[in-house]
């Protein structure tokens, strides 16, 4: 995702892309992390053979390369699409651009998902407008966002809270909303879907494992920005750093919450 003006000025440049500098380890921890669970919320739409989908930040791939293993027939877009060219090799139609500038390709979708996406978007309303345009009548939209009230907690309280606070802050800078995973839900309804459901998961996250390093680089990424305004010290953060490489330390993730609605016109699909 590009870096959006926020009050003025460039924010700082959170996820996907060159700015990233482990942005190729952070796509494959998170993945591990989380197509677990999206695979499962997509496979209760009966995905299958001939099914057309659309992914909306297709990220390294991995959602887009398994939804053509189903058998759907799959356009895959994201502004950074470098980390997945391989999804061509797969038959996959692969598109580079910015959904907010350029829109989407294509039209008459029977399903469209986007995770991670619409919580780092400037204009969210059009955005998910536009992905439900796509859609056919009947077509089903599944946005996954999250909620932080559960990132970071522990047994015994919160694993660092001020060095979570300050990650979220920082973040808040460039448009990041902290909440999107319930807001998905009044943006559903508001573009016009029907049969709108929620519901969220968090996953349980041991320190040392490739899940746990998806936390670490968030905090790794973030942290000249959050030192350098005085929200944590260096060392506050290298000690996070070390409580989530230790194997004895466990937290919960964020609860990330998928939205899935119906767009109206075709009531045979209901």
């Amino acid at each position: 995702m590009a870096e959006q003006v926020v009050s003025g000025r460039p924010a700082i440049s959170y996820v996907f892309g060159t700015s990233f500098a482990r942005e190729q380890e952070r796509l494959s921890v998170g993945e591990r992390l989380w197509d677990p669970g999206t695979r499962s919320r997509l496979a209760a739409l009966g995905i299958g053979l001939g099914t057309r989908c659309l992914e909306v930040g297709a990220g390294h791939g991995s959602i887009a390369g398994w939804l053509a293993e189903q058998g759907a027939c799959v356009t895959a877009v994201d502004i950074d699409i470098s980390r997945a060219l391989w999804l061509r090799q797969h038959g996959i139609a692969l598109h580079e651009a910015d959904i907010l500038r350029d829109g989407l390709p294509g039209a008459g979708y029977d399903v469209v998902h986007a995770r991670l996406v619409v919580q780092h978007l400037a204009d969210r309303e059009s955005a998910v407008r536009r992905m439900v345009a796509a859609l056919r009548p009947g077509g089903h939209l599944v946005l996954e966002d999250t909620d932080t009230a559960t990132t970071l907690a522990t047994a015994d309280g919160v694993l660092r809270p001020r060095v979570r606070d300050a990650a979220y802050a920082v973040m808040a800078e460039s448009g990041y909303h902290p909440r999107c995973g319930l807001l998905d839900v009044d943006l559903a309804l508001a573009a016009g879907l029907l049969d709108v459901r929620a519901e969220g998961r968090a996953e349980v996250v041991t320190g040392g494992t490739p899940q746990g390093r998806w936390f670490a680089l968030w905090l790794e990424h973030l942290r000249p920005a959050m030192v350098g305004r005085g929200l944590v010290s260096d060392a506050e953060v290298a000690a996070a750093l070390a409580d989530l490489a230790d194997p004895g330390v466990r937290w919960l993730s964020q609860v990330m919450i998928a939205v899935t609605g119906r767009k109206g016109g075709d009531e045979q699909a209901a």
